[in-house]
């Protein structure tokens, strides 16, 4: 009897699924031939948004490249503005009469501007006029057409640059 019983539900299984499968593929055929109207929203958005990207992206680019462009214009005419002026003044005869030769500042004094030690040795940077040279204390050097030596105070980080009369 148990074996009559497993074999009708073997047999009703097997046909109810087999129906149902059909139903089934049935419902995807359908769906599945003509896309949902979302679906082609959702891509529609997407080119969209790709296209958008570029153009964005296109005109930055753009805009920066005019802004180079401005700002070398404007250099450029400010190159001009600048090399136009002496000219201007050589060329006025007047005006060379009215100028006088200004006299040159006189030679500032060197002067220590810092002190490092590497590797046990203490160096100087001295600042002479717009230049800048490192010595080693005591080392002589010439600047302003005199001799010069950088010596240390009585504190080591007190230093200072001396006329050297010899």
């Amino acid at each position: 009897m148990q074996n009559r019983k497993l074999i009708i539900t073997a047999l009703m299984t097997l046909f109810s699924s087999g129906s149902f499968a059909d139903d089934i593929q049935a419902t995807v055929e359908n769906a599945g031939g003509l896309p949902a109207p979302i679906q082609e929203h959702i891509s529609r958005l997407m080119e969209d948004d790709v296209a958008f990207n570029q153009a964005e992206h296109q005109l930055s680019q753009q805009l920066t490249l005019a802004k180079l462009r401005l700002e070398m214009a404007k250099i450029k005419s400010e190159a001009a503005d600048l090399t136009q002026g002496p000219i201007l003044n050589m060329n006025n005869e007047s005006a060379d009469k009215d100028i006088q030769p200004t006299p040159l500042p006189a030679a500032a004094e060197p002067r220590v501007m810092m002190l490092s030690q590497i590797a046990g040795i203490t160096q100087a940077a001295v600042a002479v006029g717009s230049k800048t040279v490192f010595v080693r204390i005591g080392e002589i050097f010439t600047a302003n057409g005199k001799r010069y030596a950088v010596h240390q105070g009585s504190n080591a980080q007190q230093s200072f640059v001396r006329e050297v009369s010899r």
